[in-house]
């Protein structure tokens, strides 16, 4: 009777640690040379592959040549599996595991590595056990090389990421067309848009009616988007915009919410470094800041349509006050959260109401108390402080200094790559004009930040004008109710409900 003929599969992958598009197609064609020598042929029907993922655990779920070669396995539609090597299947010591005992206990499937490991063969699963230690010894090497490498770009002034909203990517090269690292540069029409994000925020508005501006605007919220138009901007995007670090002039190294996810389920402390980009600033700090903070609005996304709402904190559980029912017989403040622990555990709870006229009556007399006029005075002179205290020549010289090092450091950069033999003193000087372009970065940085835009018009505006004729007024003016709760916020950081009794009282905390 005629043996039937062996069913051959090929599984081939590459990662972006240090491969090429190419290695696919290197990894089949020494398949086929391993098959040519054992007199199989390859079933075209049955080459597998996967471009650009990883072989760890995390990059499994991505791999669909490697789930259809999983599928095509399990249903016995192949006699005999052909690979680079044991790598390409697995990085992971559980999969490899896994992998090695479905070799052990279906012995109808073959393998045959191009490096030699042949599951016919006696002893074959030392030499696979081995190789499989050394591809997770790599993997582990490359986990360390990889963020080295990304932390030396930033030190040299390079970025590393995919550019956000606001910018795009300028990459750069060598003499010989070698790409080097990637710049960031402002892109001046979303640079707009994020500044008017800021402005908005700024101004009171929530993230809800942020992001029904841009979706009603038509802009787009992402370059890659699946959709034509650029998909649709959620509140939670416009958080993350905020929330981006590059729009004040500074990149955080690990200051990514996805790794401090991933270092506490892991238990790892997370090291931050800020590498100062003071060429990318859109916004001062103070707004930065002021926007990220939580006296805008109580989360953050709403804010409620009374002036009030999400400003009065309770002086007892730091929780935030709500509003009774218009329909009641005056508007009050009270503590959710007191009157349901007092109700449900009978515990000592702040359970008093406050009126919200009597809020508004209070905050105005503390307007009148704090706006007095040594307090003008002072805040006149320090407009005419600002009006006299510009530093953009200065600004403009670190500038200068700094692009002039950035030069230096990438001539010295290119001349390291092209020496063969180690050259201590092209090394030294190579790291003595990385260090001046760190200084410089971080005195630019600064300069930046104590810089303020200053607008003479707008300044001598509010010298003429008086705060507290204006601000004591505040609650008879016809303004929407986050644009009020924006000033309040900035008049009052914490306004506190601090104690209940028959006489309550309302307290203010800088």
């Amino acid at each position: 009777m005629q043996k039937a003929t062996p069913r051959v599969a090929v599984y081939a992958r590459y990662s972006d640690d240090k491969q090429q598009a190419t290695s696919v197609e290197d990894q089949i064609r020494r398949c086929r040379e391993v098959a040519a020598r054992y007199g199989l042929a390859i079933d075209p029907e049955l080459v597998f592959s996967d471009s650009a993922i990883t072989g760890r655990e995390s990059g499994e779920k991505h791999r669909e040549g490697f789930r259809r070669l999983r599928e095509a396995w399990d249903a016995r539609g192949f006699d005999v599996l052909l690979v680079d090597e044991f790598s390409r299947l697995s990085r992971d010591a559980v999969t490899q595991a896994k992998l090695q005992r479905q070799l052990e206990n279906d012995r109808r499937v073959r393998m045959i590595t191009a490096d030699g490991v042949d599951t016919a063969r006696e002893g074959w699963q030392l030499q696979l056990g081995l190789h499989g230690v050394m591809a997770q010894y790599e993997s582990r090497r490359t986990q360390f090389r990889v963020p080295r490498g990304m932390q030396g770009q930033l030190e040299r002034g390079y970025m590393i990421a995919a550019a956000p909203f606001g910018y795009d990517n300028a990459r750069r090269f060598d003499d010989f067309g070698t790409r080097i690292g990637t710049h960031w540069v402002i892109n001046e029409w979303e640079a707009q848009i994020v500044r008017k994000v800021f402005e908005m925020r700024e101004a009171g508005s929530s993230m809800h009616q942020i992001a029904a501006w841009l979706n009603t605007e038509g802009i787009p919220c992402s370059r890659g988007a699946r959709t034509e138009d650029g998909g649709y901007w959620r509140p939670s995007r416009v958080k993350i915009l905020l929330g981006n670090p590059a729009y004040r002039g500074v990149f955080i190294w690990h200051g990514s919410t996805t790794y401090r996810s991933r270092m506490e389920k892991l238990g790892d402390p997370v090291e931050t470094v800020e590498y100062p980009r003071p060429e990318l600033r859109l916004v001062s700090d103070e707004t930065w800041f002021r926007c990220n903070s939580r006296s805008i609005s109580r989360t953050g996304y709403g804010g409620g349509k009374h002036v009030l709402a999400g400003l009065v904190t309770c002086g007892f559980c730091r929780g935030t006050l709500a509003l009774t029912a218009r329909s009641k017989r005056s508007l009050s403040m009270y503590c959710p959260a007191c009157t349901v622990a007092k109700a449900v555990k009978g515990v000592p709870r702040l359970t008093s109401t406050v009126r919200a006229t009597g809020v508004q009556q209070v905050l105005s007399e503390a307007i009148r108390y704090f706006l007095s006029p040594e307090f003008l005075q002072a805040f006149r002179h320090s407009l005419d402080l600002r009006m006299n205290g510009d530093n953009q020549g200065e600004i403009d010289a670190c500038r200068s200094r700094l692009d002039k090092l950035r030069a230096t450091q990438e001539r010295l950069s290119r001349m390291l790559q092209h020496v063969t033999d180690d050259d201590p003193v092209l090394e030294a000087r190579y790291g003595e004009a990385r260090n001046q372009v760190v200084e410089t970065q971080r005195k630019l940085a600064e300069l930046e930040a104590a810089r303020a835009k200053v607008n003479a018009a707008d300044v001598e505006r509010q010298k003429t004008v008086d705060p507290a004729a204006e601000l004591v007024a505040i609650f008879d003016a016809e303004l929407p109710p986050e644009r009020l709760r924006a000033v309040l916020a900035r008049l009052f950081p914490q306004v506190v409900f601090v104690r209940a009794s028959r006489h309550s009282k309302v307290g203010r905390q800088a």
